[in-house]
């Protein structure tokens, strides 16, 4: 699209001014002519009776007296009068007595055309001769002739033409001039001053409007555009006051009043830019708060929120001028250190900065103990660009993170190659759902004394084209983005259509557990989709057993007892996964509605050595009248253990491997069962 050209506002006006001027000088002119027209029209008209009544008796008298030397003088005076052109008397009879003057036609042109437009009914003029009235003759008078006065109105109209040219030309330079005085009046009062605040307004500096505000006229302080003027500039005044509150909004985090991600970005390019003349480093610690959302949850969001402030103000007191704190959201932090150039110096500042955390928090009657993991990075080795140094620090806060509570850690380029892995594995779950490349394999769950299935457990593969991909390296995965609780849900979809389709083909039930990881167990769509999955199937509710780890309770307890206690009354086996490896588990057992304990393979594995941990769990299943099941048994020995102990079930490698369907249905769902360890 073609840009607009300008127009001054002073042609705009002068254009303005010039055709108002001469509409109105037209126009006047106009009524002007109507007017001389009118008068010229009288004038003519009085002067043709003047001269008729003037000339009538002299002529009467030469026309009766047939004098035609005194009629032809007479008549000869009348040429002298303006504008007359010929003078005719005609007897009674119609034969020309006397002739005067010129009586050619007018010329074919357009003064004679206007003239007979204008004057055309007072070209002629006749007037009836009679009898003298002093001869005494009472009877009416006789008629002697008639008088026939020609005027040259061609001539009238030529002098009239001419009188309005020049009255029209006076009555142009007229408008001509008030227009140059009005456009030089409104120029120097009203366009010049209008030019002088669009040239201010053109030096406003956005970033601070109200540095420069609009000038405000001597003459125009108390007219309208002083009005405007001082308008803006209150404008200007309160724009620039909203933008200094806009900026901090958008470069100030809003709960701590740290600087935030924006303004960070600007420091750390300055920052960067300042290191790379100087030839020196700068480092970028990231810092990610361990378990703060178990603070959040359990205290509730406003104490959250007071933590976060707490800790804020830890940072910035322990920084001081060393550095600046930022808050990148959430329960993150990043400091920018530009005097810390080594690897040492950043440790010695990390560990001084884990001292400062231990020191106890205390919120309202909760006291606190922070925890940290933080990531490092250096300017240049780590990255040339602020974008670069964060991603970096964030990396390497998550190996930190893997580590345990109050770690830190380097980043290094091996990082970068791990997150890009997991990037790809999480696109590739996605697409995994909805390709439908996960598959079940079933590990059996046999009655060790007489080697009857009594179950088995639903454990997921991922096949991915030829290749099957162990959970060990994508379930970590899922569960850190979420699509874990996708996954779980398929995999109970799945088992519920399985125990539908054995029950359809072979006339076979058995029991399926279905592992649960702690995000699935914390979706509250859990419960009913199980519920949904298993009237979809028509499969009777204890059939299906939901494995539980403890780490899935332990962080609410009230919310997994209620939930628990609903998948109980609806008919579910509910089973703690990996019993004893947690933390306080005894403490909640006993508040847990479960029907199943599965001593972890950890504990098995050391049978009949260390048996210590294996034969509490087996007393304290049996005392709560809960049913046991042994993981992970792998020899001859432990399997004599757990037998010669009271312990009813097993699986394992000793037993088998997980198995695809096909060869699970071969083995144990169509043939006969086997005994256990044949």
């Amino acid at each position: 699209m073609r840009a607009r050209r300008f127009k001054s506002l002073t042609w705009k006006q002068t254009n303005l001014v010039v055709f108002t001027a001469l509409f109105f000088a037209i126009a006047i002119f106009i009524v002007e002519i109507l007017m001389v027209l009118s008068t010229e029209r009288e004038t003519l008209k009085r002067s043709q009776k003047e001269v008729v009544d003037s000339v009538e008796q002299p002529v009467e008298n030469a026309v009766w007296a047939l004098d035609d030397n005194l009629a032809k003088q007479t008549l000869e005076g009348l040429l002298k009068v303006d504008y007359v052109g010929s003078a005719i008397i005609t007897l009674d009879d119609g034969n020309t007595f006397v002739s005067v003057g010129n009586t050619t036609s007018l010329p074919d042109d357009i003064f004679s055309a206007i003239s007979l437009k204008l004057f055309g009914e007072f070209r002629q003029i006749n007037r009836q001769l009679h009898q003298p009235t002093y001869l005494g003759n009472d009877e009416k008078p006789q008629l002697i002739g008639t008088l026939q006065i020609n005027y040259n109105t061609r001539e009238l109209t030529e002098r009239l033409i001419s009188q309005l040219k020049v009255s029209f030309t006076a009555t142009l330079a007229r408008a001509l001039f008030i227009t140059l005085v009005l456009s030089l009046v409104f120029h120097r009062f009203l366009t010049q001053p209008i030019a002088k605040i669009g040239e201010a307004i053109d030096r406003i500096d956005p970033e601070c409007p109200d540095e420069h505000l609009l000038p405000v006229l001597n003459n125009h302080k108390d007219d309208e555009l002083g009005l405007v003027a001082s308008k803006l500039n209150q404008i200007l005044v309160q724009f620039s006051k909203a933008q200094e509150k806009l900026r901090k909004m958008a470069t100030r985090d809003s709960l701590t009043g740290l600087p935030n991600r924006t303004l960070l970005l600007e420091t750390l390019t300055v920052a960067i830019q300042r290191a790379n003349v100087r030839k020196s480093n700068l480092a970028l610690l990231f810092i990610d708060l361990d378990r703060f959302k178990n603070i959040n949850d359990s205290l509730g969001h406003s104490l959250g929120d007071q933590y976060l402030i707490r800790i804020a103000l830890l940072l910035k007191r322990f920084v001081d001028n060393r550095g600046l704190v930022v808050r990148l959201g959430g329960d993150e932090f990043v400091i920018l250190a530009e005097d810390l150039h080594s690897p040492s110096q950043v440790a010695d500042f990390v560990e001084k900065l884990f001292e400062q955390l231990k020191m106890t928090i205390k919120l309202g009657d909760h006291s606190v103990h922070p925890a940290a993991s933080v990531g490092i990075s250096f300017y240049p080795d780590d990255g040339e660009t602020a974008e670069d140094l964060i991603r970096h620090a964030d990396i390497a806060m998550y190996s930190a993170k893997a580590a345990g509570s109050n770690h830190w850690a380097f980043f290094k380029q091996q990082m970068t190659e791990r997150a890009v892995t997991r990037l790809r594995t999480e696109a590739s779950l996605h697409d995994a759902i909805k390709n439908d490349e996960f598959v079940l394999y079933f590990q059996p769950q046999l009655d060790l004394r007489s080697g009857h299935l009594i179950g088995c457990e639903a454990l997921i593969r991922w096949q991915r084209g030829d290749k099957l991909v162990s959970p060990m390296t994508f379930i970590p995965i899922a569960e850190e983005t979420g699509i874990i609780v996708a996954i779980g849900e398929w995999v109970i979809e799945q088992s519920c259509k399985t125990l539908n389709m054995w029950q359809k083909l072979y006339n076979f039930q058995t029991t399926i557990a279905c592992n649960v990881s702690t995000k699935q167990f914390a979706d509250p769509g859990l419960i009913p989709h199980i519920k949904r999955s298993a009237m979809r199937y028509q499969i009777k509710p204890e059939y299906l057993e939901i494995e539980i780890t403890e780490t899935a309770f332990m962080n609410d307890v009230e919310q997994a007892v209620l939930k628990l206690q609903q998948l109980q009354s609806a008919g579910f086996g509910i089973a703690v996964d990996d019993f004893g490896t947690g933390y306080s588990s005894l403490s909640y057992l006993r508040r847990l509605p479960l029907t199943t304990l599965k001593i972890d393979r950890a504990f098995i594995s050391e049978l009949p050595g260390n048996s210590a941990i294996a034969s509490t769990i087996l007393t304290l299943g049996k005392q709560l009248g809960l049913q046991i099941i042994a993981e992970g048994i792998e020899n001859k020995q432990q399997l004599d253990w757990l037998e010669s102990h009271g312990c009813g079930i097993g699986q394992g490698f000793y037993f088998s491997e997980p198995l695809p369907l096909a060869e699970f249905e071969k083995r144990y769902v169509v043939a006969q069962p086997s005994k256990v360890g044949l």
